[in-house]
């Protein structure tokens, strides 16, 4: 497979790592993007104590919370609890955290002065990364996934820090400057590639690369600017399998599949049935009920999931996730719910 080989490790369930492989022959595993999050009162209650910063930077806490769905919900993979912002504090930018979202300070700057950290500047700055994932790994019994923003994401981030949102300056750079802005990627990717070596070395069993702002841009310039630099990161990590993730990722699938990863994860655009006879039997596919469908009632909400299940039945590729992260007013009773339907089927 072109993300290399698995990693041999004594976990008593792999169904995530046979998904990845094509050869899962079982029910297809379940993991949620953002499953350790403010839907959990359990885990409302460890932020009435911290800040998201040091919950981000204390690997006590980033333990302990990763684990939290999966003691809660039984899923079948954690994801370390962390931020795709972390990286960029390796360039000198401090990190908030408000009721509007992160920001960034400074939040002017050249992109002539920022300079790559050595692998070692790395190692040392997020050693409580590598350390929480030691910690994981004697812990559970089920893969262990790492991540990282893709370039785009974090380059959106620098330039349009109080404003996310919009993300005018990104786009006046990239079509004003794009050597320029090329340049700026080119940075985000090498960061991406540090960060995420880090985890890999420390002993993650999969990493998902999230280019969460990506949905903005047109194919052309999602080709330009995205694949570029997401190829750059998979050719650095051909010892692990890679999942990429792309708000957008149904208008992108052309895109996606030239990067050859692991696994693609899907938003809700398209339905799988479609998007399984574009994607070659190589590459996993996960994914991919809208986030807002776990608002509905319970009854509707499995014959979502079992309608889902169907389009997938007997895909030895199959990852059952969310199209992006779970909203903080989901109900938990009905990621429980969801969860348990999944492994019922």
């Amino acid at each position: 497979m072109s993300a290399g080989l698995l990693k041999e490790n004594a976990l008593q369930n792999t169904l995530l790592l046979d998904a990845l492989q094509g050869r899962n022959h079982s029910r297809p595993p379940v993991w949620l993007m953002r499953q350790a999050g403010r839907y959990m009162p359990s885990y409302q209650k460890i932020k009435e104590k911290h800040s998201l910063l040091d919950m981000f930077q204390h690997e006590e806490l980033i333990t302990k919370i990763t684990l939290l769905p999966v003691d809660e919900l039984d899923i079948d993979a954690a994801i370390l609890f962390s931020d795709i912002l972390l990286p960029l504090q390796a360039l000198g930018f401090d990190l908030f955290y408000g009721t509007q979202g992160p920001k960034l300070s400074p939040s002017e700057f050249s992109i002539d002065t920022l300079k790559c950290p050595s692998k070692e500047e790395m190692q040392s700055k997020f050693s409580f990364v590598s350390n929480s994932v030691r910690l994981l790994k004697k812990e559970l019994k089920i893969p262990l996934l790492g991540f990282s923003g893709a370039p785009f994401t974090l380059a959106s981030y620098l330039l349009d820090s109080d404003k996310h949102h919009i993300l005018r300056n990104t786009k006046v750079m990239m079509y004003k400057d794009p050597a320029a802005f090329s340049k700026l990627l080119e940075l985000m990717a090498d960061i991406a590639i540090l960060y995420l070596r880090i985890q890999v070395d420390a002993g993650v069993d999969a990493v998902q690369i999230f280019d969460s702002w990506a949905g903005v841009l047109d194919p052309f310039s999602y080709e330009q600017y995205c694949v570029k630099y997401l190829k750059k990161i998979l050719k650095a990590l051909p010892d692990v399998p890679v999942i990429v993730f792309s708000r957008g990722s149904c208008h992108y699938v052309k895109e996606l599949i030239s990067l050859s990863p692991t696994a693609i994860s899907f938003d809700w655009q398209s339905s799988l049935t479609d998007l399984k006879k574009l994607v070659p039997e190589h590459i996993a596919i996960q994914g991919n009920l809208d986030p807002d469908f776990l608002q509905a009632e319970k009854n509707c909400i499995k014959q979502k999931v079992f309608s889902t299940l169907k389009e997938m039945e007997n895909d030895k590729r199959y990852i059952f996730n969310l199209g992006h992260g779970l909203l903080p007013n989901t109900p938990y009773d009905n990621v429980k719910y969801l969860v348990d339907l999944v492994k019922s089927a």
